[in-house]
């Protein structure tokens, strides 16, 4: 199979209270508006990685459920963004979880809509060249 060059990649996220989502995106995890039409917001997680942000009632897609989704954020410093958001926000955090089986500690939340979040570290290096 020929290199078909992927450049990006961009996960879309669904709001009906879309100024409250680009809010938590932009004052909550702090990421880096980098366009934005006035109905969908796309924020640099890394490099060319992206979360957007898009208004429901603007949607290209028919959102009759949400859920089933994880968006997992991984960091340097994992201990760093708890504290952060457990002084920023009035999101309820889990605990920090290690998972030995994978190399990772995490914390979970739910973010604007019932949205589930959570934010990483891998604890080794090999996987940290790949993520």
């Amino acid at each position: 199979m020929e290199n078909l060059n992927i450049t990006s990649q961009i996960t879309f996220l669904y709001f009906e209270h879309y100024q409250k989502a680009k809010e938590f995106f932009t004052n909550v995890l702090k990421l880096e508006l980098v366009f934005d039409p006035g109905w969908a917001s796309v924020f640099r997680t890394s490099g060319n990685a992206f979360i957007g942000a898009v208004d429901i009632t603007k949607s290209s897609v028919d959102v009759k459920e949400k859920g089933g989704t994880l968006i997992s954020i991984t960091v340097e410093d994992l201990s760093s963004w708890y504290n952060h958001l457990k002084k920023e926000s009035d999101l309820e955090l889990t605990e920090i979880k290690t998972f030995e089986d994978i190399h990772l500690k995490s914390f979970f939340f739910k973010g604007p809509e019932g949205y589930d979040f959570e934010i990483q570290e891998f604890q080794n290096k090999s996987l940290n060249l790949i993520f």
